[in-house]
């Protein structure tokens, strides 16, 4: 009896054996499938960086080299008292050079002529334009010398030499010259004055930066002071003019804005 029993997986072992293998190659497949994905998105990967990588080397390259990217217009703002032809006639080596490479450096060194030029600021437009906007020095008063009348800024620079000047701007008078701390103090409230009211002024004084004085056409003093608070002082004094004119005031004191002082 014992010889005649049967091994009961004895039947089913080559349906175990196949569906073993089918698993097998399903898994083989996959693994398959995985690997070529995954080599795919690499390949995309490296595609898209080296895409980039050309790109960004042709497109530099463009900017740098090519005419199509090179200066063909330049345009000067803030200009008024300066010619603004004269400026683009000095800039006119860079037209044709890659705007791109054009420095602030450049475009100085083609200013250095223009003393009115106080600061600059420069644009690139692509695909051809540069702007230069200029930032003019502000004539604040004149420097009377024995040989000549001398238009200076508030920085003490020498603009232009008129005599004429002396009937419409300030004559800035201090003991020293125009490096000392009362110029700086007599300049700084000179700038500080609306244009109307610093053409009115006919002396600006001042023994340090913490005693100015302004003497206007009529003959009016005004004590002012330091340069501290300036626009306020400014604004006052135009009130107090305007509220007493006609009066016979001679002096103003706006030293202190808060309580100024008539006479």
């Amino acid at each position: 009896m014992a010889e005649d029993e049967k091994d009961p997986d004895e039947g089913s072992r080559p349906f175990g054996l196949w569906r073993a293998s089918a698993a097998r190659r399903r898994v083989e497949r996959q693994e398959v499938r995985r690997f070529t994905r995954g080599r795919r998105k690499a390949l995309t990967a490296w595609l898209i960086a080296g895409g980039t990588v050309v790109f960004l080397a042709t497109f530099v390259a463009v900017a740098l080299f090519s005419p199509i990217m090179s200066v063909r217009e330049i345009r000067i703002e803030g200009a008024e008292r300066l010619d603004s032809a004269a400026i683009a006639e000095a800039l006119a080596e860079l037209q044709g050079e890659p705007l791109a490479q054009l420095t602030a450096d450049d475009v100085g060194e083609k200013l250095e002529e223009f003393v009115l030029v106080q600061s600059y600021s420069v644009q690139r437009q692509p695909p051809s334009s540069l702007v230069v906007e200029v930032v003019e020095r502000i004539p604040v008063g004149v420097v009377v010398t024995d040989d000549e009348v001398t238009v200076v800024d508030a920085a003490g620079v020498s603009l232009w030499s008129d005599p004429a000047a002396a009937e419409t701007l300030p004559k800035i008078v201090v003991p020293g010259d125009t490096s000392s701390t009362a110029f700086e103090g007599a300049a700084m409230v000179s700038l500080a004055l609306p244009d109307e009211l610093r053409s009115e002024v006919d002396t600006v004084t001042a023994q340090s930066a913490e005693d100015v004085q302004l003497t206007l056409r009529d003959g009016t003093q005004v004590l002012w002071g330091s340069a501290d608070d300036s626009d306020r002082k400014a604004a006052v004094l135009d009130a107090l003019t305007t509220a007493t004119e006609g009066q016979g005031f001679t002096m103003y004191d706006v030293s202190s804005p808060e309580r100024p002082v008539t006479r």
